[in-house]
């Protein structure tokens, strides 16, 4: 992140892959936001991992200012769709599986910001 901010590339938003705890989510803030960089935000990623997995990160990050969401694409949409490509599942089945995925991650990371001051 260094490199690249030092090179010219200022994002507004960092996508980053999950963490497993706090102290290194800090960091990644820190890094993100070094130099004044204050309005920056973070998002987690979900590497594909597996549910529990993800649920950790979300909670992890969602604890620490400067994350400000996530992009889980791979953990929420992977098995409906191939479900619905092997013909075990509707496109109406597979939307509500995926919905409800996202729904849950949504949930978790709000849960997570709960009682952080931004």
């Amino acid at each position: 992140m260094r490199e690249l901010q030092e090179a010219g590339v200022e994002p507004d938003v960092w996508k980053i892959e999950g963490l497993d705890n706090r102290a290194d989510c800090e960091k990644m803030v820190e890094v993100a936001r070094r130099d004044n960089r204050n309005n920056v935000g973070l998002i987690v990623l979900g590497r594909g991992a597996s549910r529990d997995r993800v649920v950790h990160w979300l909670q992890t990050a969602a604890s620490v200012p400067g994350f400000i969401g996530f992009a889980v694409g791979r953990t929420s949409f992977w098995d409906a769709v191939v479900a619905f490509e092997k013909k075990q599942l509707t496109m109406d089945k597979a939307a509500e599986q995926i919905a409800k995925n996202f729904e849950e991650w949504s949930q978790v990371f709000e849960e997570g910001k709960k009682g952080v001051k931004r």
